[in-house]
């Protein structure tokens, strides 16, 4: 078992982790990614399982424990996600001593397939909106049990002066004249996002990470919904933002935010004026990603990331408060 050098964990951790649950004897562990967790897959026998040890302080053993059981909802509403492992003592959660502190470790059946870019005569963006309208849609209908207790991506955590990812303006980044316009776009954010508001038919459970790498389509044509590590309450208009944010200034944007937004209301109803305020959570997710490329620079991903965004973000705040600022 081999972890990169900018993993946080180590494989000793790993292979700790693992002997709380009841794998094969000669399971192997082999190294999937390091990001937000740091992910192994269990290869055995008995069939594989993905191993996933949460970043220290991200999440508390509650809220993991109430994302897995948001997931066991949804795949019994017929939306279907990966099946969790129990642990030797017939917890989904452990947690782990290592070097003087603890982690938190779950398991899950190992889920294969092709993400939805790799299918045939489909258009992937009107299918992810379907199934994010279904997710919405659940989330909105369901009463979580007692204790259930999920962070919530609202106006401070994406926003705010304390926002969950970071800082988006640490010092020394940005040109004074940049600086300013990116503040200032902030604060209008901040101003759109209060006069929008929390209803019921606006906020609710939302996946928030619902790329296609997270969407595993089985032979049958089932499709899988994976990685929800970042689930919480939010804006159904941030998870849509969430998805579409990479492709700001692409020429496609606009074709695959149209299929996306067709796939959805084909679901469930999605108002104009809703839609309308599509850009103020665009740029919403553009300052919580501008923290995470900060606070996690020690991932692969954030640092392919962060010159591209870093250039983009001025020019995309000051068009911002062109057009919306004032409205």
């Amino acid at each position: 078992m081999t972890a990169p050098a900018d993993s946080s964990a180590k494989p000793d951790l790993a292979a700790a982790a693992l002997a709380r649950y009841p794998a094969d004897p000669d399971a192997r562990l082999d190294f999937v990614r390091y990001g937000e967790n740091t992910t192994y897959r269990v290869r055995q026998a008995s069939g594989d399982w993905a191993l996933r040890l949460e970043r220290p302080g991200y999440q508390s053993v509650a809220a993991v424990r109430s994302e897995i059981v948001w997931m066991r909802a949804l795949h019994e509403d017929g939306i279907s996600t990966p099946e969790p492992v129990c642990g030797r003592d017939g917890d989904v959660v452990q947690v782990v001593e290592h070097e003087g502190g603890e982690r938190i470790a779950v398991a899950f059946r190992w889920v294969g397939g092709r993400p939805l870019t790799g299918l045939q005569d489909s258009d992937p963006w009107r299918r992810v909106g379907a199934i994010m309208a279904r997710i919405h849609e659940h989330g909105r209908r369901w009463v979580p049990p007692a204790g259930f207790v999920r962070p919530a991506w609202d106006r401070e955590a994406v926003v705010g002066d304390r926002a969950r990812w970071g800082d988006p303006f640490p010092a020394g980044v940005w040109a004074p004249e940049d600086l300013r316009a990116l503040q200032a776009a902030r604060e209008a954010v901040r101003e759109r996002l209060d006069r929008f508001g929390c209803s019921g038919r606006r906020f609710g459970l939302v996946h928030a990470d619902l790329g296609f790498e997270n969407v595993l389509v089985q032979d049958d044509g089932t499709a899988i919904v994976i990685d929800f590590d970042d689930s919480g309450p939010s804006w159904f208009l941030y998870d849509i933002a969430t998805v579409l944010y990479p492709l700001e200034g692409l020429s496609y944007f606009s074709p695959a935010r149209d299929a996306l937004v067709d796939g959805y209301r084909a679901v469930r109803s999605l108002p104009d004026e809703d839609l309308a305020e599509l850009p103020t959570f665009l740029m919403a997710r553009r300052f919580a990603t501008l923290g995470w490329v900060f606070t996690r620079a020690d991932t692969e991903h954030a640092r392919r990331q962060r010159a591209r965004r870093l250039e983009s973000s001025p020019d995309a705040a000051r068009a911002f408060l062109a057009r919306y600022a004032s409205r």
